[in-house]
């Protein structure tokens, strides 16, 4: 293992160099000298090194400003820094670990000790290695399967019969659990928001099974009838620990919008100059069936009218004082949306996030808007 290994010594006594050379390729390292720090940084700009062994007392800069310096740099960060030096043992521990260092040698040093600690931070930096390894992999596999789930939930703008219908999808993660869509027959619009419990690719697969069980129902199917089925046929695929809550709901070319609320955040209606949450609930659809009752609710929408759908990573998004905007904010939100005009679901958008600040939403987002 050791001669898949660099090390590099700086130091600026050419004789403590040569013993420290001599030591570590008899254990079959390979190593690399520089005798300043300048020499040093020249060396880690063009050549991969595992490990750095650091004099302390050093010309023009010292081992310790040069080892805050590396810390600064990215590539850097990780790598295993030893200082050698003559101080104290209890002092030479405490600076060492005050100024970036992994761990310290004094002098005159232990061949056994310095070896021994030589191997014992190159174990820890393959680790290290390995992880950030599967790390790029993974993100490498996440970017995919982003790439995948915006084709099963693309966002959508299109007019039916005068109603203009758009979503929005904006996931927490590469990818998330959150489902949103709206789609026409010849007769009327489909609205569907959902949101799976959890985040990342389990919730993601979840969704994409919601969205497979949803295409494949019968167009000749009432509303209460889809959501029966769907409730039935994810019941049977979903974890214990695992829940959906939805929002299903018919617009007709009379507008009329009919609706079954899964346990989801109520849909707002904002109508004459105010906004109000619209009434009813259902249970969510869980990984154990418990004989739900779904209640149908009908609303009548006038000219002007407009409705308003999104996930609790909306509602639940927090800002540096760990405040919620709440489902009360998002309908003061949506509100001033349409008020202020344009594009609603952007402008609510840029209000969650302005609202939250530096502190990132830590929940998917997905929501749809419908105006009359």
């Amino acid at each position: 293992m050791s001669a898949n290994h660099t090390i590099l010594i700086v130091d600026d006594v050419p004789e403590n160099v040569e013993l420290l050379k001599y030591l570590l390729t008899s254990e079959g390292f390979k190593a690399l000298c520089a005798y300043s720090a300048e020499e040093a940084r020249l060396i880690l700009v063009n050549t991969p090194v595992d490990a750095l062994l650091l004099d302390v007392n050093m010309p023009v800069q010292d081992g310790f400003s040069f080892c805050r310096e590396l810390r600064t740099i990215e590539k850097y960060k990780l790598l295993p820094i030893l200082f050698i030096t003559s101080l104290d043992r209890d002092i030479g521990f405490e600076e060492a670990m005050k100024n970036g260092g992994d761990d310290f040698i004094n002098k005159p040093f232990n061949k056994r000790e310095l070896v021994a600690k030589i191997h014992s931070v190159v174990r820890i930096k393959d680790l290290q290695d390995e992880l950030l390894r599967e790390k790029a992999k993974y993100e490498r596999e996440l970017l995919t399967a982003r790439k995948v789930q915006e084709q099963l939930i693309p966002e959508k703008q299109f007019i039916w019969n005068g109603v203009k219908a758009q979503t929005l999808f904006h996931p927490f993660f590469q990818i998330g659990g959150d489902f949103v869509d709206c789609w026409a027959d010849s007769k009327k619009l489909h609205i569907v928001i959902a949101d799976c419990s959890g985040h990342g690719p389990s919730a993601a697969l979840i969704g994409a099974m919601f969205k497979m069980q949803l295409f494949n129902l019968s167009p000749m199917m009432s509303l209460k009838e889809r959501v029966d089925h769907l409730r039935q046929n994810m019941e049977i695929v979903l974890p214990e620990d695992y829940s959906i809550t939805f929002c299903y709901a018919f617009l007709d070319q009379d507008l009329v919008l009919t609706y079954i609320n899964g346990g989801h955040p109520a849909p707002l209606l904002y109508s004459e100059g105010k906004t109000i949450a619209l009434t009813g609930m259902s249970p969510m659809i869980m990984g154990i069936n418990l004989n739900a009752k779904d209640e149908v609710q009908t609303v009548r929408l006038n000219p002007g009218s407009k409705i308003f759908m999104y996930t609790d990573g909306a509602s639940e998004a927090m800002n540096e004082n760990s405040l919620f905007i709440t489902e009360e904010g998002m309908k003061n939100i949506f509100n001033e949306a349409v008020e202020e005009g344009g594009d609603i679901l952007g402008i609510v958008q840029e209000k969650i996030l302005k609202f939250c600040g530096n502190h990132t939403p830590g929940d998917d987002m997905a929501m749809v808007c419908i105006q009359i």
